[in-house]
């Protein structure tokens, strides 16, 4: 575990991915979404959009714990030993107005063809903040990471 920055071998391994899958608690049964998102340049928090009107957002205002799942599946690696599957732990938040402009030109950056999107008022711009990143490399090396929180 790690009180610290991420090692330097994580942060390529985070930047890589531009969706993710998203779980929020939802009544029954958990809920999964596929989302867009960019993270942030310490690679401690993220970003995505969803609208209002969703299962997704509407579990995200009775239950802000989340989890995002991050794999390399689709990049080719065919070998078990060269797989990875890493989930982040953390607190999301919809960005308030005051805050919502740089985030929103951060993940234009990402993905650009949300421009629309964004655009639209009953959409919602959400930051997930990490508190733990649990990497699980092959099939059995399981690392965690601790993140600190000011």
């Amino acid at each position: 575990m790690n009180n610290e920055a991420l090692p330097e071998e994580i942060l390529p391994m985070l930047r890589v991915h531009g969706f993710g899958v998203l779980a929020t608690s939802g009544g029954e049964y958990p809920h999964t979404s596929l989302i867009s998102l960019e993270f942030s340049p310490d690679c401690r928090s993220l970003v995505f959009s969803t609208l209002r009107e969703t299962r997704k957002y509407a579990n995200l205002l009775r239950e802000a714990r989340v989890s995002v799942l991050l794999d390399n599946r689709p990049t080719g690696a065919q070998d078990p030993a060269n797989l990875y599957a890493m989930t982040l732990f953390g607190v999301a938040e919809e960005v308030e107005e005051t805050n919502r402009a740089p985030l929103r030109q951060h993940l234009l950056r990402r993905h650009p063809q949300l421009e629309d999107f964004l655009s639209l008022a009953q959409t919602a711009l959400v930051q997930v903040i990490f508190q733990k990143i649990v990497l699980v490399e092959g099939l059995q090396k399981i690392r965690t990471f601790l993140l600190c929180q000011d």
